[in-house]
């Protein structure tokens, strides 16, 4: 599937931009995997289209539910937390 693999995440926090990995694995409708170590939950694909949910617990304990698009090696989205959002992008690794 597209998503497969290990992708460089870049994000706009509060603080600034932040790197991390993303590592995507996919079965069918069903997404799996990590984003910084972090175990993704409630993983789902539909087409180019994809969401999950993290429990983060750095900088701080919070709950982020991610929705995005896959093109060839690229991705782009918004992460919402709890009054933020913020936009990210990632490449391929």
């Amino acid at each position: 599937m597209a998503l497969d693999g290990t992708w460089a995440i870049t994000y706009q926090g509060p603080t600034g931009d932040k790197q991390a990995d993303l590592v995507l694995s996919t079965d069918g409708e069903t997404l799996t995997g990590t984003f910084d170590g972090t175990p993704i939950d409630d993983g789902e694909v539909h087409g180019a289209d994809f969401s999950y949910t993290a429990k983060l617990t750095s900088p701080a304990k919070i709950k982020v539910k991610t929705t995005g698009t896959v093109d060839g090696d690229t991705m782009s989205g918004k992460v919402k937390a709890a009054f933020m959002t913020f936009s990210f992008s990632g490449k391929r690794k």
